[in-house]
């Protein structure tokens, strides 16, 4: 059976399926001592994250199951860096382990290298998760750093991909 992928900007009528997919997809995460803010998202905030930043999907079949957006460095306090800044990259739990994570990422730095004309991306993630920061690294990110985030109950690790 042909399988339909549509990979787009979300708008504000997206805001609801997004929120189900950012909730279902970081909910594992309230097993560990970690505190990403998209943990405990409300709707409203999953709405005025659209409004605010890049975000992206990807569609199989009509359904939203993996996304990720873009903190720009010319929002004050986005970015750790001068480059944009990958946020809430997640996919949906029942859609893990079936490669739409790395097929969004490819999306997204073509996305950065030609449309936002971008040398090098950077992400966070947090030391203390099990298998995030190796996977980063599987997809050719860098560590540069470490720190301890004012209000974060985890060690950050820093990392940039040159594009």
């Amino acid at each position: 059976r042909y399988i339909m992928k549509e990979f787009r900007q979300l708008t504000v009528d997206d805001a609801a399926e997004y929120h189900e997919v950012l909730i279902a997809g970081y909910a594992e995460n309230k097993n560990y001592p970690i505190s990403f803010d998209a943990i405990n998202f409300s709707q409203e905030e999953s709405r005025a994250w659209i409004l605010k930043y890049p975000v992206f999907g990807l569609y199989v079949d009509g359904s939203l199951v993996c996304s990720i957006s873009f903190r720009m460095p010319w929002i004050p306090k986005a970015t750790p860096d001068v480059y944009p800044h990958i946020a809430h990259f997640v996919t949906a739990p029942e859609y893990k382990g079936k490669g739409y994570a790395r097929e969004v990422l490819a999306e997204a730095e073509d996305l950065l290298r030609n449309v936002y004309k971008t040398p090098a991306v950077t992400l966070g993630t947090a030391a203390e998760h099990p298998w995030l920061a190796k996977m980063y690294e599987g997809f050719g990110f860098k560590e540069y750093k470490r720190t301890q985030l004012p209000g974060k109950v985890h060690t950050t690790i820093f990392f940039k991909k040159t594009l």
